[in-house]
């Protein structure tokens, strides 16, 4: 059993094709799948002819019978249905279709040249138990990751590369100043295809003062009033402020775009030469930033620290290596250490809840499907503040802040946000959501280690 390589004649269509019912001859196979598939079999049929057949992609077959030279295939079945067609357009003739179909078929088989597919390449299974495994992973969606991923529309935008979008989400993602949170929220989801809708607007691009030449967004703005509109429709986009239903025609995306305040819509009077936005680099933002910066120290809170920990904060930790930790996150100074701080912060979380739940016998591993598995950090937290809520008597509402981190992505504390701290290269921890991070745990963690 492994790879081989076989001719049109010696492939079978397979009458069991889960496709279609069960079939009782070749011929009933073929017209099954005709019935079935119509216009799309000639789309196949037209794409082998032009492009042939994907090198990606090998035939799945079982042999007929022991020591036969003929395959039934178990997978690909509509590719072999199409070639049999283009090899032999006559057997159109014993079938039932539309007279249509039927001559661009014949059309198209003149185009179609055999030893461009031919011998093709196959893989021959012991039985069907094997061939079901592969053919169940491949249709049947991730499986947990063992099957065919499907692409989200994100990652499908970034492969056809530089659409108008994807321009406008990476120009905010650079440039827009985001929180550790948002850019979070950017980089696990985005509704892709809605900000394209938008886009494609003339009447939303004229608002926000953008075009679109040569699949390039470009603008006559200076960078720091363009990235207005475009953060905003981008963070009311990812954090579901807005949705397709609430956008889907000309009048409510222009509407929508209308309401935004005076600060996300930009100045249209300082025009100057026209520019895309992938032209823009941070130099054209120093000034605004500084100014901006500028702003925020003039109104900033004197509580306001520099370590993750404030430093008068004592906790009543007895576990030696928890201690240290605890010390070191009291120790540093945040703005020069934020990956530093970051994932200890993250351990520092999860080896206190371990602790918990070790002094107080809460059970730490969760039966799946009948195995027992370790919880997931976000259980471990919820199980700790059940606990301290109906077993130590203490107030719930203490921990909404851990509470909301849980569950969504856009708080400083989400767990998911820390982990990528740790395992996202492409996370990087600002100082003022680690900071933000431990205020909103901070009565978790007093409760935790009284």
């Amino acid at each position: 059993m492994g790879a081989i390589d076989c001719s049109i004649d010696q492939l079978l269509l397979d009458s069991e094709n889960p496709r279609n019912e069960i079939a009782t001859s070749q011929r009933d196979s073929l017209q099954k799948i005709l019935d079935d598939q119509e216009e799309k079999l000639f789309a196949l049929a037209e794409d082998i002819v032009d492009a042939g057949l994907s090198p990606m992609d090998r035939i799945l077959v079982l042999r007929e019978k022991k020591n036969s030279n003929r395959f039934i295939v178990l997978e690909g079945n509509r590719r072999i249905a199409a070639l049999k067609i283009l090899s032999n357009p006559s057997v159109l003739t014993s079938l039932h279709v539309k007279a249509s179909l039927q001559k661009r078929f014949e059309a198209l088989c003149h185009r179609f040249v055999r030893s461009d597919v031919e011998p093709m390449a196959c893989y021959e299974v012991a039985d069907r138990e094997e061939g079901n495994r592969w053919i169940l992973l491949r249709h049947t969606g991730e499986n947990e990751g063992r099957g065919v991923v499907a692409w989200s529309a994100l990652a499908a935008s970034r492969f056809k590369g530089g659409e108008p979008a994807l321009q406008a989400l990476e120009f905010v993602r650079n440039y827009g100043q985001l929180t550790d949170a948002q850019k979070h929220l950017l980089a696990n989801s985005f509704p892709i295809t809605t900000l394209d809708r938008l886009l494609a607007t003339r009447a939303v691009r004229d608002l926000i003062g953008l075009d679109i030449i040569g699949k390039k967004l470009s603008t006559t703005l200076p960078a720091d009033e363009v990235i207005k509109p475009l953060k905003r429709m981008v963070l009311d986009l990812v954090e579901k402020r807005v949705n397709v239903r609430q956008l889907n025609n000309k009048a409510a995306q222009t509407a929508y775009i209308q309401g935004f305040q005076n600060t996300d819509k930009p100045d249209h009077k300082k025009k100057g030469a026209p520019t895309t936005i992938e032209d823009f680099r941070e130099a054209d933002f120093k000034k605004s930033w500084k100014h901006n910066a500028g702003s925020r120290a003039r109104v900033m809170d004197p509580s306001d620290r520099r370590t993750v920990i404030p430093a008068r904060l004592r906790l009543n930790i007895q576990d030696a290596k928890i201690a240290t930790i605890y010390k070191e996150l009291r120790g540093m100074k945040v703005e020069d250490c934020r990956n530093a701080c970051a994932v200890p912060l993250r351990v520092f979380l999860e080896l206190s809840a371990d602790a918990y739940m070790a002094n107080h016998q809460i059970p730490t591993k969760i039966e799946v499907k009948g195995q027992w598995k370790d919880k997931n950090l976000k259980t471990k937290v919820a199980d700790v503040i059940d606990h301290l809520v109906n077993v130590g008597g203490r107030d719930r509402r203490d921990f909404t802040s851990v509470a909301r981190g849980l569950s969504v992505q856009s708080s400083p504390f989400s767990i998911e946000l820390l982990n990528d701290y740790v395992h996202n290269r492409f996370v990087t921890p600002q100082a003022k959501s680690l900071i933000e991070a431990w205020n909103d745990a901070q009565p978790f963690f007093q409760q935790v280690w009284r």
